[in-house]
C-alpha cells in the first residue's frame, strides 16, 4: 500500500496524497534547464522551427509566385520536415536497440530517395506545385467535361 501511494506521488507529482488533501507542488523552476541541454539538441531543436517556418513560407511562396526554386525548397523541407517527426516517433515507441538500428537506416534511406525523386520531378516533369494544382483540379475538369 505505502509503496502504491509513495510511485504515485512521484508520478502525479502530489507532495500529499491520503483522505485529507491533494496539495500540487509548485514547481518554481522550468523541468528542463537549459544548462543542461548540450549545444546538439538546443542547435537541433532551433533547426527543426526554422525549417518549419521555411517549409510554411515555402508553401506560401508556391501559392503566390509558383518555380522551380520553390518547387526545389519544397524538395528539401517536407521531407526533412517529415524525417524529423517520424524520427522523433520512433525514438518515443522503439526501445529495442537492433530495431532502432534498422528503423534509423531505413527512415534515412526514405528520405534520401524522397529529396532525390522530388528533386528529379521537378527538373524533368512538371513540379510539386503544377502537380499539387492539377491533383486540386481533378473534380472540376471532369465536371468540366460532362457538362
Amino acid at each position: 500500500h505505502y509503496f502504491i501511494q509513495s510511485n504515485l506521488r512521484m508520478f502525479a507529482g502530489l507532495s500529499k496524497v491520503g483522505p485529507q488533501c491533494l496539495k500540487l507542488n509548485v514547481i518554481s523552476k522550468p523541468m528542463i534547464q537549459a544548462k543542461f541541454l548540450s549545444g546538439s539538441i538546443v542547435t537541433h531543436w532551433k533547426a527543426e522551427r526554422y525549417v518549419s517556418i521555411l517549409t510554411a513560407g515555402a508553401i506560401f511562396g508556391a501559392v503566390v509566385a509558383p518555380s522551380l526554386a520553390v518547387d526545389h525548397s519544397l524538395a528539401i523541407l517536407i521531407p526533412l520536415h517529415t524525417h524529423w517527426g517520424l524520427e522523433q516517433v520512433f525514438t518515443d515507441y522503439i526501445h529495442v536497440k537492433p530495431v532502432q538500428k534498422v528503423v534509423s537506416i531505413s527512415l534515412w534511406l526514405i528520405t534520401a530517395a524522397t529529396v532525390l525523386a522530388l528533386l528529379y520531378f521537378n527538373q524533368h516533369d512538371i513540379g510539386i506545385t503544377q502537380a499539387v494544382k492539377d491533383v486540386w483540379n481533378i473534380k472540376r475538369v471532369q465536371t468540366e467535361d460532362l457538362g
